[in-house]
C-alpha cells in the first residue's frame, strides 16, 4: 500500500491544483490567494459557456453562471485558460455563496475563485476580480485576496425578488467599499437603487434576460 501513496499524492495535487498555489501571494488567516489591482472596462461582457463556440474576443468573459457552466475550469484550468487567451479580459469565476451553504463549502468557493484568478493573471491575462458574499459571517473571507481601489465586478442576478437578498446585497456592497475602496464597479445583473457613494458604475444587462425579453418581443409581433 505505502508503494501507492506517492502516485495518490501526485493525483492529489493535480486535483486541487496544488502546483499552482503560491504561499507568497495570500492574504489572511485563510491563506486565500491574491490578485493584483487591474484598472480596465471591457466595452461587453460574454459568458463563459459561449467561449468555446461562440466566442466575441472583443469581449470580457464574465462567471454568472449556474457553477455546473464553469465548474470545469477548475477541473482542467490550463485546458480553458489558454482558451480564454484572445479574450479583451477575464472576470474570475463566480462560484456560488449562498446563503444556506456550510461556512467552509463558501470558504473553499472564494479560494478557487481566487487561485484561477490569480492563475489567469499569471499568464498575463486583464483579469477583473469578482466579488461575491453571502451573509455576515462571509465577510471574515470572502473580501481576501482582493485589491484595492480596482476595478472589481458584482452581480445582481436574483436579489430584487425578496427584501432580504436585496438587503444582504446592500450591506455587503456597503462593507466592499469599506474595505477595498474600489476604483470602479462593473455591475452585472441591472440596476439596483443603492448609494455607490461616488464611485464609477458601470452597469452590463444580463444575457440570459435580455434574449428572454427580446424572444417575448418576437412573439408579440408575430400575434
Amino acid at each position: 500500500m505505502d508503494s501507492l501513496k506517492p502516485h495518490h499524492k501526485h493525483n492529489t495535487i493535480n486535483q486541487y491544483n496544488l502546483l499552482d498555489y503560491d504561499a507568497t501571494r495570500t492574504d489572511g488567516k485563510y491563506d486565500i490567494p491574491m490578485l493584483e489591482s487591474v484598472d480596465h472596462v471591457p466595452r461587453t461582457l460574454q459568458g463563459f459557456n459561449y467561449v468555446l463556440n461562440k466566442p466575441n474576443y472583443s469581449a470580457g468573459v464574465h462567471f454568472f453562471l449556474d457553477d455546473y457552466q464553469f465548474e470545469r475550469i477548475w477541473k482542467r484550468p490550463d485546458f480553458y485558460i489558454e482558451k480564454l487567451a484572445g479574450f479583451d479580459c477575464v472576470l474570475t469565476p463566480d462560484f456560488s455563496l449562498y446563503t444556506d451553504m456550510p461556512i467552509a463549502m463558501q470558504l473553499w468557493n472564494v479560494y478557487r475563485s481566487r487561485l484561477i484568478g490569480q492563475i489567469m493573471q499569471n499568464w498575463g491575462y486583464t483579469v477583473i476580480p469578482t466579488v461575491s458574499w453571502s451573509t455576515q459571517e462571509s465577510y471574515d473571507f470572502c473580501f481576501d485576496g482582493l485589491p484595492q481601489n480596482s476595478t472589481v465586478a458584482i452581480s445582481t442576478i436574483g436579489i430584487k425578488q425578496r427584501k432580504e437578498r436585496l438587503d444582504l446585497w446592500k450591506d455587503g456592497v456597503d462593507v466592499m467599499l469599506k474595505k477595498l475602496a474600489p476604483k470602479r464597479i462593473l455591475v452585472y445583473g441591472g440596476m439596483v437603487d443603492y448609494d455607490y457613494k461616488g464611485i464609477e458604475v458601470i452597469y452590463f444587462g444580463n444575457d440570459t434576460t435580455e434574449r428572454m425579453d427580446k424572444w417575448v418581443a418576437e412573439e408579440q409581433a408575430l400575434e
